[in-house]
């Protein structure tokens, strides 16, 4: 069998592009006859996404091309992040449609294609147009779950066939009832992006308005956990392939420091604090985090990052003196207990059998790594989408502790979470005989049995690959 390529085109969001770099590795592990193409665009705002995304190294069967970082004065005009993201996205559409272009040769009845697909990532829509001037299919990659997604549809249809306007739900004062969801949707918990008329208007819903011209929808989930919300799609939405749980690979250079500690750690007695690449906390904030730290007791390794300078639009770096922002004498009185370090190789760490818990900002990366390494997430939500992840995690699933469900980094009036009670979130992960502890542990044996041979996510992978190689069968049968 001719081998067929495949475009993967992640958005320039370091968590999006390592779970399609992963997806990639998948595609082309489980199926000698396909080739994979990374097409990798950078945010010229973030020096540690583009380190990392430099740092994923190549291996034989896939291929990676890098554009380089575009000038950030292009780019003076976009209020956040997820602006600056889609202006770089769009300024690479000709590009990419050249490169497609370069796919196939000859022209009329000589005109042969060795490109079976765009795999598209949910923020990357723009790229459906080329697909479709090239008719090659395109599937769109969904990084997040399910029950996020069937929450942008059912907000499509309020508004499209409704007639609602979705910045006016928060005026409401209830839940909602979202099929996605089996709890109903409290409003605090809905991402800033949904409500926010420009965040919504201009963005989001153009999206999911996009992702219904798509062949397939690819989601990092699988069937075990997200039972009851892939069971709310309707006939409307493309065909959904669960392929998950994808972990973002780990960079190559590792913190040996931090790691060497760990080992030396007894079993599972750790607790692990990181909040994702663009998690902070401003000063009042970091102490009472501290305070609950040094007052639980417990073991710990502490990812702190300094807020941006930079606002919406930038990303956090490190600290060069966490005396600066910590309690006086934290670091002394906690020497022989943590560390307390900027970036972290989040994966290693829970994978290391002294890891016991994990305060998380539930972005679905860190949710899925979790299960996969059977480690309980204490929820602190930061952006995004994150809210309505530590939501489902509580409340639908049961398999997460409260500790926030809806503190918002970008909240006006987002108010201090106590020491007392990130101290009582800390005790409760960190509870060896908990029920959340036993849900995720049995978890963890379904996310693994899902990627095996004969599993769900193993099937619904399958199943994608037939629908590309029919696909592409067709398409050469026009050119002949």
């Amino acid at each position: 069998m001719e081998n067929l390529e495949l475009f993967f085109i992640p958005s320039p969001l370091m968590g999006h592009a390592g779970q399609a770099i992963e997806l990639a590795r998948l595609f082309v592990k489980c199926f000698h006859h396909l080739t994979a193409t990374v097409l990798i665009m950078k945010l010229p705002t973030d020096p540690i996404g583009t380190d990392y995304l430099d740092s994923l190294a190549d291996d034989n069967r896939i291929k990676y091309i890098h554009f380089p970082p575009m000038d950030l004065d292009l780019f003076q005009d976009c209020p956040t992040v997820g602006f600056m993201a889609d202006a770089v996205i769009n300024r690479h559409k000709p590009i990419i449609r050249e490169l497609v272009a370069t796919r196939f040769t000859g022209s009329g009845s000589s005109r042969v294609h060795r490109l079976g697909a765009l795999v598209v990532d949910m923020f990357c829509t723009p790229m459906i147009d080329v697909s479709k001037e090239f008719d090659v299919p395109s599937y769109v990659f969904f990084p997040s779950n399910a029950a996020f997604l069937g929450i942008m549809f059912h907000f499509q249809t309020l508004q499209d066939d409704e007639g609602q306007d979705i910045s006016e739900l928060a005026q409401l004062g209830t839940k909602l009832s979202v099929p996605s969801y089996t709890s109903p949707v409290p409003l605090s918990v809905l991402p800033r992006v949904l409500l926010d008329k420009d965040q919504w208007s201009k963005r989001f819903i153009h999206y999911v308005r996009k992702y219904i011209e798509a062949r397939g929808i690819i989601i990092n989930t699988f069937v075990e956990l997200e039972h009851h919300a892939l069971q709310s799609f309707d006939d409307k939405t493309p065909p959904i392939y669960t392929v998950g749980p994808l972990l973002k690979p780990e960079k190559t250079s590792s913190n040996d420091e931090v790691l060497q500690w760990l080992k030396g750690q007894p079993k599972s007695s750790v607790l692990l604090l990181c909040f994702g690449s663009r998690g902070w906390f401003k000063a009042d904030q970091v102490r009472e985090i501290a305070f609950a730290i040094e007052r639980s007791g417990y073991r710990f390794i502490w990812s702190l990052c300094q807020p941006p300078s930079e606002g919406l639009k930038g990303f956090p770096q490190e600290y060069t003196d966490y005396n600066e922002v910590l309690p006086d004498g934290f670091l002394e009185r906690t020497t022989n207990k943590g560390k307390v370090v900027g970036w972290v190789p989040q994966t290693e760490i829970l994978a290391d059998v002294a890891t016991r818990g994990f305060i998380s900002h539930c972005g679905w990366n860190s949710v899925l790594e979790s299960l996969w390494y059977g480690v309980p997430i204490g929820t602190w939500p930061i952006y995004a989408e994150q809210q309505l992840d530590a939501f489902q995690m509580v409340k639908d699933l049961g398999m997460a502790v409260e500790i926030s469900l809806d503190y918002n980094q970008i909240g006006k009036i987002q108010k201090v979470v106590s020491a007392e009670d990130i101290e009582k979130g800390i005790r409760e992960v960190m509870d060896e005989n908990s029920v959340v502890r036993a849900k995720v542990k049995k978890m963890q044996a379904m996310s693994r049995m899902a990627l095996e041979e004969g599993g769900s996510s193993f099937a619904s992978l399958t199943s994608l690959v037939d629908d590309i190689m029919q696909q592409s069968s067709q398409i050469s049968s026009k050119l002949k």
